[in-house]
């Protein structure tokens, strides 16, 4: 079977588009390398949603990618799988040292930022202006500090963190609509690559769909 046809017996199980920023990372690099994919979508505020993701999600939670039999929860190892079975491993860059930087920034945006995460989450709708409590303003620098420094030493052959879209870029996407939402102060280097993230036209079909879906469920609550 071609990589391909593979790739049509993918599910992808997500949650809200307007909050989930799991979801979102995964979605983007199927959506970025035009892998076929059939969304299985959970609202994640209703009380059977537990009982909606048994089936598919061991821990309860999203996103998790089925391919045949398999099932792989948790972002970033969605990524990894998805790079090494459809892409030859184009969802990193090529270099070694570029790849083992890559790496390593794609663990740190996975794992820590735990302030900025509580306190300014992804929300696809809001724009406000919000002032940062110290532990966020900390973090909020060394996110800038990631998208200077890494387009200054890596980011050549492309627009990206790392010149060409890889599977860092999609860890750092629900961060850039949240940096963006809540008016976040940036230097010039971050918000040049802020502001190209932003404009990926897959990115922003998320968050045109993400409105779509809101309505959609604002109709069914005033039905």
């Amino acid at each position: 079977m071609t990589s391909l046809g593979v790739a049509m017996s993918l599910q992808l199980v997500r949650g809200n588009l307007n909050f989930s920023a799991s979801s979102l990372r995964p979605w983007l690099l199927l959506k970025e390398f035009d892998l076929p994919f059939e969304e299985i979508a959970i609202d994640l505020f209703k009380p059977d949603t537990a009982q909606k993701l048994g089936p598919y999600s061991p821990s309860l939670k999203v996103p998790v990618l089925l391919h045949d039999d398999l099932r792989i929860w948790d972002s970033l190892a969605i990524c990894e799988y998805i790079s090494e079975t459809f892409l030859e491993g184009r969802g990193w860059p090529f270099s070694t040292a570029k790849r083992a930087a890559a790496r390593a920034i794609a663990a740190e945006l996975h794992a820590d930022f735990r302030h900025f995460n509580r306190d300014w989450p992804m929300n696809c709708q809001v724009k406000i202006k919000l002032k940062p409590s110290e532990q966020v303003e900390e973090e909020i620098a060394r996110l800038d500090a990631i998208m200077a420094n890494c387009r200054r030493k890596y980011g050549q052959g492309g627009d990206y963190l790392f010149g060409s879209f890889s599977i860092v870029d999609c860890m750092f996407a629900p961060y850039a609509l949240a940096l963006q939402a809540y008016g976040a102060v940036l230097t010039a280097a971050a918000r040049e690559y802020l502001e190209i993230l932003l404009d990926n036209p897959h990115l922003q079909c998320w968050i045109d769909d993400a409105q779509d879906e809101i309505e959609e469920f604002t109709w069914e609550k005033v039905g």
